[in-house]
Parts: structure tokens; sequence; C-alpha cells
């Protein structure tokens, strides 16, 4: 589930775009809570995310308790190329540190930082970095990872702060789609144990 915004300006001065961006990131909140669905909260996130900053790529990572990463969602990426890669991340390098990190990460070249890992092959090429975590009540719920601007210009200071508000409604999101995903099995659970109680009723009255 993606939105549409404005892409006829990328990088205008903070006083111009801040008008935009007020906009941009209230059409994003309301696409992102107005779905209880985790999957496609997660894609919201991370399509809305890529949007917002005009980056040519971006991706949310789920953590496991063991500090790797158990999903990564993408947007922007050819299904070519990503089939292409062969295999999602594991959650070492630049990833591993967001996943270490309550800060963001903002680079205006990820190969000249000492924890970037490199990529696999077939990899596109990247550059600039921007990674925010999301984290809720002291949870990682997920990292933010966008790279490579539209007009290739590094990612400035706004763009960081709008994608930290992001992610800040965006731990929300997720907590808000994990509990009706909770709910939704509890109540197919109890309505799996009426039916066996009315099953088993009905078999002793017929006894």
């Amino acid at each position: 589930m993606a939105v549409t915004m404005n892409t006829t300006s990328n990088h205008v001065h903070p006083s111009d775009r801040h008008p935009q961006m007020v906009d941009a990131l209230s059409r994003a909140v309301a696409a992102v809570t107005g779905d209880l669905s985790l999957p496609r909260t997660l894609q919201a996130i991370v399509d809305i995310a890529r949007e917002l900053v005009e980056a040519h790529y971006a991706a949310l990572g789920v953590p496991n308790d063991d500090g790797t990463l158990k999903a990564f969602i993408t947007s922007g990426m050819d299904t070519s190329i990503a089939g292409a890669i062969g295999h999602e991340p594991h959650g070492r390098g630049l990833l591993g540190a967001i996943l270490q990190s309550d800060e963001p990460i903002r680079l205006d070249n990820l190969k000249d930082d000492p924890r970037s890992a490199g990529f696999c092959a077939n990899h596109p090429e990247m550059e600039r970095f921007l990674g925010v975590p999301i984290i809720s009540r002291g949870e990682r719920l997920g990292n933010l990872y966008l790279t490579d601007p539209i007009d290739n210009e590094p990612f400035s200071e706004d763009d960081e702060r709008l994608i930290v508000l992001l992610a800040k409604h965006a731990a929300i999101a997720i907590e808000n789609a994990r509990l009706s995903e909770q709910l939704q099995k509890l109540a197919q659970s109890r309505e799996r144990d009426r039916i066996g109680m009315e099953l088993h009723d009905g078999v002793i009255q017929s006894v």
C-alpha cells in the first residue's frame, strides 16, 4: 500500500519544504494507521519512508531476538534485481549497526564507513545512507533503511527528522497491527472452543 507524494521538488530550502513535509507526513500517518494487517502495515511504512525523502531505495528490517533479521521488506527495488540477489540480508555491517543503536545513522558515503560490510553479488550500488530505528517502550520493532536520494544529494537533517517522526508513528501502527492479529487469533481460538463444546454437548445428549 503506497502513498503518492508530490515529487516535483527535491531537497529544497527547509523553510520552503516545511509545508510540503507536514502535508506529506499527515497523509502518511493516515495511511499507516488505517490498516491493521501487519504485512500491509510494514509495506506501507517502508513505501512511505522512501517517498517522503524521495529515495531510490528503502527497506524495513524486523529483528529476531538474537540480533539478526527475520524479515526484510523493500521498496523501490525491481523484483528482478531482488531475485538476482538471491537472499535477504542477515543483519551485518551497517544494518547490524542500526540493530545495536538507538540513534539514527546518516552517511554521505556508506562505503567510507568502517562498519560497512560491502554488497553481495548482483546487489545494486548504493552510496548515501540513512538508518532509523523503530522503538516503542524500549522494544525494537524494526529499523528503517534508506539509500540514495533521487537528486543524488546527501540526506539532510530535515530528512532524518522526518523519518524519525515517521518511525514514532510507525511504532504505534506496528503495535496496533500486532495486537489486532493477537485478538483475531484469540477470537478464532474461542470460536473453535465454542464449536467443540457444542459438538461435545450434542454427542452427550445423543448418547
